[in-house]
């Protein structure tokens, strides 16, 4: 049966792959514009653990505005303040002032979270086809990003590719003021909302999210890859941002069958396959000194990442209290895996690599473990 796309998934799923096009023209490259103006490698760390935190406790007010005001609201409005944001990243000629910068963009993207994942999910009968196809966007973009950085930052440097991202936000912006519908009936909100959907189930997956969130921070989300490659590697930029883009063709060929994969299956199991997969074979790729098919294989797994637990974390709660639980979620996941960088960070300079990487496996194990204790049932 052909999966029909509704049209807040198509507007979503089309703004974001096309935003994330251009951000990830330069996003691998940004360790090294920060080491360029400056900043040391313990500095950087310290960052990346910012811009988690950040990104993630901000989700508790985008979780609660969600609910109060409508899925659409919190979406458009956010958007119209990156294209500022964005102009002032790229002027800046220090590194704390872009670290500064690109935390506000981070803290504003994270309160679109929770409505990005409400209205998702309740635009379509056929969840993980729905959050298949969001991803499988984002996937694309992921990849056709660093192609696109590897043609033009040598020709226009890095401060004029974060610059594009000051049209495309804006246009992104005006998309989704025009063209996405609110779902959500519009009710009161109460504490009563949150606690009869705090289970034993949804308290698990808070710990399995932990740990799933603090792999992705050693892994896709934190400086190891890039760094890995430029330093053991010895890979120039264009060469990095190229096997990023390989690897993201991967992560989009998976959101294609993967979505229907988990609403076969089931996101548990999907999600559990790739809890293992995904950090193990980033670990044999460090280990090879750089067999590349490792290395773009994990891109495969890692995308089952975002779509089982969307999937998952929307059927464990109720439409009411959605975009709150979702939120709770994100940051008290996003707040123990904040310490993934800097943690990362200090096992490298202590024992060097590929320890970073070993320790993402050991993560990903104790995800998988937390995850079999979870049951679930679909909830309204």
């Amino acid at each position: 049966m052909m999966f029909k796309v509704e049209r807040n998934v198509l507007v979503l799923s089309l703004t974001v792959g096309g935003t994330l096009l251009f951000f990830y023209a330069w996003y691998y490259l940004f360790p090294i514009h920060l080491e360029k103006l400056g900043a040391s490698q313990r500095e950087i760390g310290i960052s990346y653990t910012l811009f988690s935190l950040g990104f993630t406790l901000a989700q508790v007010l985008g979780g609660y505005l969600t609910d109060r005001f409508g899925r659409k609201f919190i979406i458009v409005i956010p958007t119209y303040a990156f294209p500022l944001l964005y102009l002032f990243l790229a002027l800046a000629k220090v590194w704390w002032v872009c670290v500064i910068f690109y935390l506000v963009s981070s803290i504003l993207s994270a309160i679109q979270i929770p409505a990005f994942t409400s209205m998702i999910s309740e635009s379509s009968e056929s969840k993980g086809r729905a959050f298949g196809f969001f991803e499988c966007t984002i996937a694309i973009g992921i990849a056709l990003g660093p192609l696109l950085g590897g043609v033009l930052v040598g020709r226009i440097g890095m401060e004029n590719l974060i610059l594009l991202m000051c049209l495309v936000t804006f246009v992104s912006a005006v998309i989704r003021s025009i063209f996405l519908t609110e779902k959500k009936s519009r009710v009161g909100i109460g504490r009563m909302d949150v606690q009869e959907n705090i289970t034993k189930n949804y308290i698990w997956f808070i710990i399995a999210g932990c740990f799933i969130f603090l792999v992705l921070t050693l892994t896709i989300n934190g400086p190891f890859l890039t760094l890995f490659q430029k330093e053991v590697l010895l890979f120039p930029s264009s060469k990095i941002n190229f096997f990023f883009a390989f690897g993201g063709l991967f992560s989009a060929i998976s959101s294609l069958f993967g979505g229907r994969l988990i609403d076969k299956y089931g996101g548990k199991s999907i999600l559990g396959l790739s809890l293992i997969l995904h950090p193990l074979l980033l670990m044999l790729w460090a280990v090879s000194k750089g067999i590349m098919p490792y290395f773009i294989l994990s891109f495969l797994f890692s995308q089952f990442f975002y779509i089982g637990y969307q999937v998952i974390i929307t059927d464990m709660v109720n439409e009411k209290a959605r975009g709150r639980m979702i939120g709770i979620f994100g940051a008290l996941t996003g707040l123990v895996s904040s310490i993934g960088p800097v943690l990362g960070m200090q096992v490298k300079l202590r024992f060097g690599w590929p320890y970073p990487f070993y320790l993402s496996l050991f993560f990903g194990v104790v995800a998988f473990i937390s995850l079999l204790k979870v049951r679930l049932k679909k909830t309204g």
